[in-house]
């Protein structure tokens, strides 16, 4: 994986429960002049096989902050103080792929793919998912961005965020499609902790 050190983006990703904590949220005022992009999304966990949402988990409030990765050594400790109820879950992120390409400010849905993998496959798992998975996505209809993240803080360390039209786009026969090959079954045999998020985009209050 190469990865543009000059242009590379960061992400900090907060899921809330209950989810309406997430739409307290306020960015702080920061010395430096950092002004993140800020999206946020209420949704749950879902089922892979039925495609529905999980009667397993509460629903969740998800909030995205994205900036330079350089940046990220001046974003506030305190990033979630305003919240109403601290993040259940944090990731802090850095984008490997493609690297530069910034959350689309259109989008009206979001998947996140999170897991982990053997480490015996990891080479593999990454060339699979560099190689064929992110080009089958990158073409499904309604597909504005698909992108890789590593985790440097939060489990599970592999995540994928996935910027859609709206969450029906999860919904399609060709998102199916696309997660059918002989390499995808492979590969999904030695995957360890996942966890698999559709959500729907929600404004902050002004």
């Amino acid at each position: 994986m190469t990865i543009d050190m000059e242009t590379r983006l960061g992400m900090r990703i907060g899921t809330f429960v209950p989810a309406e904590a997430a739409l307290s949220f306020q960015y702080p005022d920061t010395p430096g002049g950092v002004e993140p992009t800020v999206q946020t999304y209420i949704g749950g966990v879902t089922d892979r096989e039925s495609r529905a949402p999980s009667t397993k988990h509460p629903r969740r409030g998800v909030v995205l902050v994205e900036a330079p990765y350089a940046d990220f050594t001046v974003l506030p400790g305190d990033l979630w103080a305003a919240c109403d109820a601290p993040p259940a879950h944090e990731w802090v992120l850095e984008q490997i792929r493609p690297g530069g390409r910034p959350s689309p400010a259109d989008a009206g849905g979001l998947c996140i793919s999170a897991m982990e993998v053997a480490p015996a496959i990891e080479a593999e798992f990454n060339e699979w998912y560099n190689e064929e998975h992110m080009p089958l996505m990158d073409a499904v209809p309604g597909m504005l961005a698909a992108r890789r993240f590593l985790a440097i803080g939060g489990l599970p360390r592999y995540v994928a965020v996935y910027h859609l039209e709206s969450p029906d786009v999860y919904k399609k026969p060709s998102w199916y499609e696309a997660n059918q090959t002989p390499w995808i079954r492979r590969i999904h045999r030695h995957r360890l902790r996942t966890l698999h998020m559709i959500l729907e985009r929600v404004p902050l209050p002004e």
